[in-house]
């Protein structure tokens, strides 16, 4: 079988195994056709199985590969545009929906057809670049029903991260010290690309042996780190913390409207539970009520241990001023929100 299916949101891997695919059926740039299959309206998938056989009288080689990028017909999304017609209009409705049922079922009976005499020299690849296909499509289930090697690059869990994680710095050759590798993780997130990113940065500096300070020299915060941490240290009351992550976001170019919303999102939905948790709620109850993970509820209530909901509800007040302000032109942001953190964000 030389028609595959990518489909996943580990971007990292997907795309390397691409590239080895191609590598290994000795596919290079100028033997690859790609077409655009987020476009509904143009994309023709009789245009791309007619490039499946179509070679070049004075090309020796006949090997290649086409490329469908992300094929609307396997994004879950598809099928459900929003109808923007009168209800006057209903027998225009009813036709379009027939034409488009109509070509529907076309390119299916096209793609069918393709899979039961396909040709061998060409690697067909749908590939839905980091989002994983609808596996209720009826596309899908043919590519089953016809044996299509379905690939899938679904993003880890910790756990799994961890021991691929481990395996890249062993095979590497690094030597990482407890506190380098905690420092590492903080920064990569369970995301591959921003681990191999890290890598080679790591590779650049030229030391196998690394600690924690070198880590932090090598391998910059991430910016969804920073945007969690400055919320959870204000609300811990770690001043110093709060400065240097406010310090990093600014080196990811947030601004300081930015990073009062965040704030603001966390410290409101801090509130919430705190709320309700003084008002009786068992965390479980809490966790049903706000359709909240109770974990996350459990580490929220932990973060605001001291802090009645009451004075939550001036932070957002303040921040509702402030905002407002900002608005108006009457405060710069830069001077409000840091004395609004000078005031408020040490205990």
């Amino acid at each position: 079988m030389s028609v595959y299916l990518y489909s996943g949101k580990d971007i990292y891997r997907m795309e390397k195994n691409l590239n080895d695919l191609l590598k290994k059926n000795e596919i290079d740039k100028e033997h690859t056709v790609s077409f655009d299959g987020s476009d509904k309206k143009n994309f023709r998938l009789e245009a791309a199985l007619i490039e499946c056989g179509s070679f070049s009288l004075f090309d020796e080689e006949n090997k290649k590969a086409v490329i469908v990028k992300n094929p609307y017909f396997l994004t879950s999304k598809s099928g459900k545009d929003t109808e923007k017609v009168l209800k006057t209009d209903s027998a225009s409705v009813k036709s379009r929906k027939e034409k488009e049922a109509a070509k529907k079922e076309g390119e299916i009976s096209l793609l069918e057809n393709y899979l039961k005499e396909e040709n061998k020299d060409t690697s067909l690849i749908f590939y839905c670049d980091a989002f994983d296909a609808d596996s209720r499509k009826k596309e899908y289930k043919l590519m089953q029903k016809y044996d299509v090697k379905i690939m899938n690059f679904s993003q880890m869990n910790e756990r799994d991260f961890d021991i691929y994680m481990n395996e890249q710095i062993k095979k590497k050759g690094y030597h990482l010290t407890a506190d380098a590798l905690t420092a590492l993780k903080e920064r990569i997130d369970i995301d591959t690309m921003k681990l191999h990113n890290a890598l080679e940065k790591m590779d650049l500096y030229g030391e196998k042996d690394l600690n924690e300070e070198d880590i932090k020299h090598i391998v910059p915060m991430n910016s969804t780190v920073n945007a969690f941490k400055i919320s959870s240290m204000f609300i811990q009351g770690n001043l110093s913390e709060v400065i240097q992550a406010k310090e990093e976001m600014l080196s990811f170019n947030y601004d300081y409207t930015a990073m009062m919303l965040m704030i603001a999102g966390r410290i409101r939905s801090l509130y919430n539970m705190k709320y309700l948790y003084e008002s009786g709620l068992s965390e479980d109850s809490i966790a049903v009520r706000l359709h909240a993970n109770p974990w996350a509820v459990k580490f929220g209530l932990k973060d605001c241990y001291g802090l009645p909901s009451k004075v939550l509800l001036s932070y957002l007040s303040q921040l509702a001023d402030l905002d407002q302000g900002i608005k108006a032109g009457t405060i710069d942001p830069k001077d409000g929100f840091e004395q609004f953190l000078l005031t408020n964000g040490k205990r």
